[in-house]
């Protein structure tokens, strides 16, 4: 299996420098769209959702913090990474309001290969992150409002806490490490089906190399409740796929939750 590229909004009206940033993005396996304007940016967010959006400052009409704005505003945009790369220095309000805006604020001249650079670290502790909050997001919820059958109850409360993105692949497995329940990312990501998942432990999962680290991390975790990190997950055909995950102990009694989504594949290359 394959991770999907991430997918790069790259905002500039000078053809020449898209195409130069855009070139090299592609060639490291990146899949980028290009806009000129303000306008042409939000309607390439707004039809597909970007893993990140690398934008000018100078732009016709609007400007780069006119687009942040509109993206930090954004019900379903407002969480997505951003990068400013300019050719002005900002100093006083308008240095706090860029770095208030944008995760990485840029100044020209930028080679691709620095921008490249910034974008790597910037993508995969997004990922963790966002893991990290939905775990506790679940655990919170599932606290809060005792309704229905249990593992039932976690695995909606992980498609709520995600919003309009698509969830995490969420695994519950008891204190054995065998899962109990699944989503359907899970079965997506793995290339298993429910069944077959819920016939396996986590340890059929991980490569055998990792095996006896795993045991311990499982351990710690079950008696600590928390753990988060990388994790190289064993496909149904034997590919070892990249992931960060969250995962919280004793979200119910003897439950315990695991929030995987896999790292894009360029984004494996670099690091």
């Amino acid at each position: 299996m394959r991770t999907p590229p991430a997918y790069i909004v790259l905002v500039d009206d000078d053809a020449d420098t898209r195409e130069m940033y855009a070139w090299s993005l592609e060639a490291r396996g990146f899949e980028v769209a290009g806009a000129g304007t303000v306008a042409q940016a939000i309607e390439r967010a707004d039809a597909r959702r970007p893993d990140l959006i690398v934008t000018d400052f100078t732009l016709p009409g609007e400007d780069g913090f006119m687009l942040a704005s509109r993206i930090r505003a954004s019900r379903t945009l407002a969480d997505t990474p951003m990068v400013l790369v300019s050719g002005r220095a900002f100093v006083a309000g308008s240095g706090e309001r860029a770095l208030e805006l944008f995760d990485r604020v840029l100044l020209k001249p930028v080679m691709p290969d620095d921008l490249i650079g910034e974008i790597v670290p910037l993508l995969v502790d997004r990922t963790a992150a966002r893991l990290q909050r939905q775990v506790r997001a679940v655990r919170e919820q599932v606290r809060r409002v005792p309704r229905g059958s249990g593992i039932d109850r976690i695995l909606e409360a992980v498609t709520e806490v995600a919003g309009p993105a698509a969830p995490p692949a969420a695994l519950l497995a008891d204190g054995s490490a065998h899962y109990i329940a699944v989503n359907e990312a899970a079965c997506d990501l793995t290339g298993r089906s429910r069944d077959e998942l819920l016939g396996m432990s986590v340890w059929d999962l991980t490569p055998q190399v990792e095996v006896a680290d795993g045991r311990r991390q499982w351990a710690q975790f079950v008696e600590y409740g928390a753990l988060s990190g990388d994790y190289r997950l064993r496909t149904a055909g034997g590919i070892e796929v990249p992931a960060k995950y969250a995962a919280a102990a004793h979200v119910l009694p003897g439950c315990h939750l695991s929030l995987l989504l896999p790292v894009p594949s360029p984004l494996v290359a670099e690091l």
